[in-house]
């Protein structure tokens, strides 16, 4: 039997694991296939990645939250996308070499293109930069973002996202500004986000149920935008959600997208595809307990 393991820190309650041994076992490849968690300490990454690629029982594996930058240097290729946007999520042993690709970027987007919302010429602001970040930046670039409001507490990790992207995708520097937290509150930074037409949490702590270092209120936001919370849990008190369906704007939170990207990652790894309503099933039935892709 063939391991498809899913890697990252603070992963016990994953959803992956239902949605991929739900979709193997409808198609009959439970005999053959196993999604698996493996859950990795930081100081514990650099023996964990080593002994998975030796291990000719593993078929592939996801990659999520803090190794989706560090993976990268441990595969023996990756696709344009990952080579783009710095950040891997998905990784196949394919006669012997490992390949990366991001199958984050599909997944943000699909569930904007199926509501027929475009991208094209509009303003964006992400928070986070991370490896979610990385990819959601990407992807709006790809499909014709006009300009993106980074935000994040660690400001040159920002720039660091910026320059790789800028250069890779040869977006204009000039369209991709850097915002840290405390420009939040000032009245520039406001005008901005009332000016964009997408807002998306793309931070960590979505999925480990922190609170944001900001407190939204509905003035933030109008009925004209699109509100993205790459999150797929129901948080306690979640004022970012609510503050946005107060104003009247479209809200999507992360589990489109989780059924999405888990989509394209189960086809590349089996070359089988399971029906979506039943990706749909697993979510529904699962979600509100909290976790990371």
């Amino acid at each position: 039997m063939k391991k498809i393991l899913l890697i990252g820190e603070n992963i016990s309650n994953s959803l992956s694991p239902a949605i991929h041994n739900s979709a193997l076992e409808y198609l009959g490849l439970a005999e053959m296939y196993r999604y698996e968690l493996m859950q990795i300490k930081p100081e514990d990454f650099d023996a964990a990645i080593k002994k998975i690629i030796e291990d000719k029982d593993v078929l592939g594996f996801n990659v999520t939250a803090p190794y989706k930058c560090a993976v990268i240097d441990y595969l023996d290729e990756t696709d344009n996308f990952v080579q783009k946007c710095g950040a891997c999520n998905y990784v196949k042993n394919e006669n012997g070499r490992w390949k990366g690709k991001n199958t984050d970027g599909y997944g943000f987007v699909m569930p904007i293109i199926k509501m027929c919302l475009g991208i094209s010429s509009k303003k964006a602001v992400i928070m986070g930069a991370g490896g979610a970040a990385r990819a959601v930046a990407l992807q709006l670039i790809n499909n014709g973002v006009h300009s993106i409001a980074l935000v994040n507490r660690d400001t040159a990790r920002a720039e660091a996202l910026k320059a790789h992207i800028c250069r890779a995708a040869g977006f204009d520097n000039e369209k991709f500004i850097i915002y840290s937290y405390h420009d939040l509150q000032n009245e520039k930074f406001s005008s901005i986000m009332l000016s964009s037409d997408f807002i998306i949490n793309a931070t960590s702590a979505n999925f480990d149920d922190v609170r944001l270092p900001v407190r939204f209120s509905a003035e933030m936001f109008n009925k004209n935008q699109i509100i993205y919370d790459l999150s797929y849990i129901d948080k306690k008190n979640d004022d970012f959600k609510q503050s946005a369906r107060s104003a009247g704007a479209v809200y999507l939170d992360g589990r489109e997208m989780l059924m999405y990207q888990a989509l394209v990652s189960f086809v590349q790894w089996t070359s089988k595809k399971p029906p979506f309503w039943l990706l749909r099933k697993v979510v529904q039935n699962a979600c509100g307990e909290g976790a990371r892709k």
